[in-house]
């Protein structure tokens, strides 16, 4: 096999090996075209920049063809290749070989399939979840003044799909007795219209007074919100007027911290227009941030005027209000038997889950993800607002019932953090 190389300059052959005592003969093809050369070394002009330059050297009418070389652009000594680090096979590298010239740059662009991974730069890449079962490659340019710049795209690693296990870590089964309420150790209510927490209508508009005294644990062993018309009148609300309803709203802030992992609750829905009931959970940092720079990840928001439909949404500081996720629907709606809502949070991903299927997925791309430390739990069945629309007026009451939340580790991932 013969080679061309460069010093920048001068082109250098390294000669096929022929039987002892046998004879060759060579040229040089410049784009095609014999051209004078020394048998080992070849000296471009100026003129010929760009031209394709191949060396061929013969016994009778066996030829033996050297590599093609582009007379004035950048040599790479080599082949550009990558692989994993080490034997965890979380970081892929690129193998730069070197270059004539010694200073050209390397450009790399990484692919996920046929898709640019636009967050990942350098010559090394993080794998991340998004990347289980899809072939990574990487395009690679170089550059250097005053010569043309080279593109080459490394073979492909295939990052393998890993099973997730799941470890159950924590859970509220809502079994005390019937007619209590949360358990106090786990659960704090946060009652009011939003007005003491600096947060009237709750940012939403909503036309609700929660008080712990709407939920109450029910001989199936479920906790159930009761929103209500009556009783609403005995508090005074932000919009300046008597309350319209009083509902029940649940947090573990300062009790329970979540972080990470698979976070799951069966929840049976309510219905009728302005029913807003939700399962979610909110950056624990969110005195210190607000939001949404501590981050929302809504598992599951059942809107009554839409009973076949979840939605399953995160809030960032780039997303805000509008947030990252979608929806799925349901044959027989939420109202009408429970169903298990889920999302599978991870470092790098969130995926949500009905019923055990997948339905949405979210990855970690930009500074929209503040999902990398402790979040706390919400449940709550508000009426009104921007997202839950008006009340039907023919509405007196609504139920939202919590059959069980569980947090569960993934392959080991998930913490939970007790105050």
């Amino acid at each position: 096999m013969i080679t061309l190389s460069s010093n920048g300059k001068a082109i250098s052959v390294s000669p096929a090996k022929w039987s002892s005592g046998v004879k060759s003969s060579y040229k040089w093809l410049l784009n095609g075209k014999k051209i004078s050369g020394g048998k080992l070394s070849f000296t471009p002009s100026a003129k010929q920049k760009g031209a394709k330059l191949q060396y061929v050297e013969s016994v009778g009418k066996t030829n033996s063809e050297s590599n093609v070389i582009v007379i004035g652009q950048v040599f790479l000594a080599g082949p550009v290749t990558m692989a994993y680090t080490d034997s965890t096979s979380t970081t892929i590298i690129v193998n730069l070989p070197k270059t004539v010239p010694a200073n050209a740059k390397a450009t790399v662009t990484w692919f996920r399939g046929p898709f640019e991974v636009k967050e990942a730069t350098g010559p090394q890449y993080l794998v991340a979840t998004a990347d289980q079962d899809s072939e990574i490659t990487a395009a690679v340019s170089y550059s250097a003044k005053g010569f043309s710049s080279v593109n080459t795209v490394t073979q492909g690693i295939t990052v393998p799909l890993v099973k997730r296990e799941y470890n159950l870590i924590w859970a509220d089964e809502f079994n005390g007795a019937v007619g209590s309420t949360v358990d106090s150790s786990i659960w704090v209510p946060q009652n009011g219209d939003g007005v003491a927490f600096g947060n009237k209508g709750w940012g939403n508009r909503e036309r609700q007074w929660y008080t712990e005294t709407q939920s109450s644990i029910d001989s199936s062993g479920a906790l159930v919100i009761n929103a209500a018309r009556q009783g609403a009148d005995a508090f005074t609300c932000y919009y300046k007027a008597p309350c319209e309803w009083i509902s029940s709203k649940f947090v573990t802030k300062d009790k329970v911290g979540f972080k990470y992992g698979r976070i799951e609750a069966r929840i049976k829905g309510s219905v009728g227009g302005g029913t807003w009931g939700a399962f979610w959970l909110l950056g624990a940092n969110i005195d210190d941030r607000g939001w949404p720079g501590c981050g929302e990840i809504d598992v599951s928001e059942l809107l009554g005027r839409d009973p076949k439909v979840n939605y399953g949404t995160l809030h960032g500081p780039l997303s805000q209000g509008g947030g990252r996720g979608g929806t799925v629907a349901m044959d027989n709606g939420f109202s009408n038997e429970y169903h298990t809502y889920s999302i599978d949070w991870l470092p790098d991903q969130i995926t949500w889950y009905l019923d055990g299927q997948l339905y949405a997925t979210v990855n970690k791309t930009d500074k929209d993800w503040v999902f990398d430390h402790e979040f706390y739990l919400i449940m709550n069945l508000a009426m009104g607002g921007i997202f839950g629309g008006d009340v039907d007026p023919a509405i007196t009451q609504a139920n939202m019932s919590f059959d069980y939340v569980r947090a569960y580790s993934i392959n080991g991932v998930g913490e939970i953090i007790k105050h």
